[in-house]
């Protein structure tokens, strides 16, 4: 719910000319909402000078909102490092992930940005040693069958799928979730939405000095079994686009690695 307080309010205009929706304006020295325009993006909450907006209710909550400024962001040097320090990390250590951590993550997730701020991810946080297991294993199975049916489609990617599923059946190799302490699978209406949402939650991972990788495999099982989703009540208009292993590792690494350029076509 869009709230004005015209009493802070100074009419500058700032959140009338910021609005990508056009759904507010400046008339006769005072601020006028269309609701049916406003997607509360929250674009003029974050540009008033003068804390005369507000959104709330309706799920969101004012009391939320963190003032800052432009001192408190991190540089483009310490951007630029961590971007080029990340690594996928497939081993992890028996520490505990713990619940503050966790929360940090999942606020990195809300914040994420979405296509007209439609805000529908929707995330399974798998933490319980012995759900991690079952799902494992019903996973596992999935992957079994992807195997058979890619062997003479995609043969490579068939041969792939079924070596995961031998040694997860003959050594108990967990190729999958590779004994993550935590897995987060990350649904979504829209691919890209869900991709946002796992890059910023890895970016809180990464900064509270822990190790992810995304898995890809992990999230073609819900994909294929849809009594999978319904046992994890996962609405049914949402895909699974990813999922990411986390926890605490004692991997180090000292340096970045090379890569390639990537192409720029300039005009």
């Amino acid at each position: 719910m869009f709230i004005v307080d015209n009493s802070l309010c100074i009419q500058c205009g700032t959140c009338a000319a910021g609005c990508p929706n056009h759904a507010i304006s400046l008339e006769d020295n005072e601020i006028k909402h269309d609701a049916s325009r406003c997607n509360s993006c929250g674009h003029c909450l974050a540009q008033c000078p003068r804390d005369a907006i507000m959104i709330d209710g309706d799920g969101y909550d004012v009391e939320e909102v963190e003032e800052f400024s432009n001192l408190t962001k991190p540089t483009a040097k310490q951007i630029r490092r961590q971007i080029m320090m990340r690594r996928s990390v497939r081993h992890f250590n028996e520490e505990e992930v713990t619940e503050e951590e966790l929360q940090l993550i999942l606020e990195a997730a809300k914040y994420a940005p979405t296509a007209k701020n439609c805000q529908d991810n929707f995330l399974l946080v798998i933490k319980n040693p012995e759900n991690r297991a079952e799902l494992l294993d019903r996973s596992m199975e999935v992957i079994g069958q992807l195997g058979k049916e890619f062997m003479d489609k995609v043969p490579g990617l068939g041969a792939f799928f079924t070596m995961k599923y031998k040694m997860y059946k003959e050594n108990g190799e967990d190729g999958l979730f590779y004994n993550a302490p935590v897995v987060i699978f990350v649904f979504s209406g829209s691919d890209l939405d869900g991709a946002f949402c796992a890059a910023s939650m890895m970016q809180m991972i990464d900064a509270q000095e822990m190790g992810g990788c995304y898995l890809q495999l992990a999230a073609d099982p819900f994909n294929k079994d849809k009594e999978m989703k319904s046992y994890y009540e996962i609405p049914e208009d949402k895909k699974c686009v990813i999922a990411i292993a986390l926890g605490h590792t004692d991997d180090e690494y000292f340096s970045s690695v090379p890569r390639k350029n990537v192409p720029v076509v300039w005009r």
